[in-house]
């Protein structure tokens, strides 16, 4: 039996930009992601023909309705291939969270599966695959630093950070995707992403410059409409972090820190507030 044991790894956003909407129901948006080290585990067992997902979290669907799932289908009928896939899914990546889970699972499954069903894919074929599957997606294919643009599908990427330690906070709240973009008032955005200072601070290896520039511009309309996200957000920004914002629409905020001993001072305060999963991780990049 063919197994393959893979880790699929969360992501932040660095900054978050919508620009228009589209006409396909989607959005044009600009936004810098970094991969971190908190990730999900996946095994993939082949099978003779047909596809189960096996996972002990009760929030993750076995079904069409698991994104996982979706793209081992997807590969099998765009491919005819005649067997089929276990796939063994431990989630550690909060689920909704703003951390791309789903989408980095999806990626890994896809990168995972065309190595053990010998597609002989191009990265340009993956590309276009993982665009399919979900606007993150491609992303997700080679994780560390970009900018993607578009729906997310178009990726340019960039060096990644050094070393840069990352405190996230979950509040007990959902958020969702949907809703976010639909109450995102474009006119009255504040405040918007200087994406190229970003992209130069990355490049230059500049944590902090990168930390004083983060943005995302979902913030406001989180923070207005779910109050513990904003009381989360002013107690990080109380320990003096490089800089603190929201991934993806929420409802997770994260930290930088300029120090593993600073990243565990701000998880030990913000966990005194009950109710908040925190968890403290790094900025980091795969090689693949």
């Amino acid at each position: 039996m063919k197994e393959l044991h893979l880790n699929a790894y969360a992501k932040i956003n660095l900054t978050l930009d919508v620009l228009a909407d589209r006409d396909d129901g989607y959005h044009d948006i600009e936004t810098v992601m970094h991969t971190i080290e908190l990730h999900d585990s996946i095994v993939l067992r082949e099978n003779e023909s047909g596809i189960t997902i096996r996972c002990a979290s009760p929030d993750v669907p076995p079904d069409t309705q698991n994104i996982v799932y979706r793209t081992a289908q997807f590969l099998k009928e765009t491919f005819r291939i005649p067997r089929g896939v276990e796939v063994e899914l431990t989630k550690c990546i909060p689920i909704a969270s703003g951390l791309g889970g789903g989408s980095s699972d999806a990626a890994v499954t896809l990168l995972g599966l065309a190595q053990m069903w010998k597609l002989r894919l191009s990265e340009r074929q993956l590309a276009d695959l993982a665009s399919k599957i979900g606007s993150d997606v491609p992303f997700f294919l080679a994780g560390g630093a970009a900018l993607a643009m578009g729906r997310g599908e178009r990726i340019r990427p960039l060096r990644p950070l050094p070393t840069t330690w990352v405190v996230l906070a979950r509040p007990p709240v959902q958020v969702s995707t949907e809703w976010a973009y639909r109450i995102l008032n474009h006119e009255s955005i504040r405040r918007r992403p200087d994406t190229g200072g970003v992209v130069r601070a990355i490049e230059a290896e500049n944590a902090a410059g990168v930390g004083r520039s983060l943005c995302n511009v979902f913030e406001d309309v989180v923070t207005a409409h779910y109050p513990s996200v904003a009381a989360i957000r002013d107690r990080m920004l109380a320990y003096h972090p490089l800089g603190v914002s929201l991934s993806g629409t929420g409802p997770v905020l994260f930290a930088l820190a300029a120090n593993e001993a600073a990243a565990r001072e701000i998880a030990g305060g913000i966990s005194a507030v009950a109710d908040i999963d925190v968890i403290v991780t790094r900025t980091f990049a795969e090689e693949r």
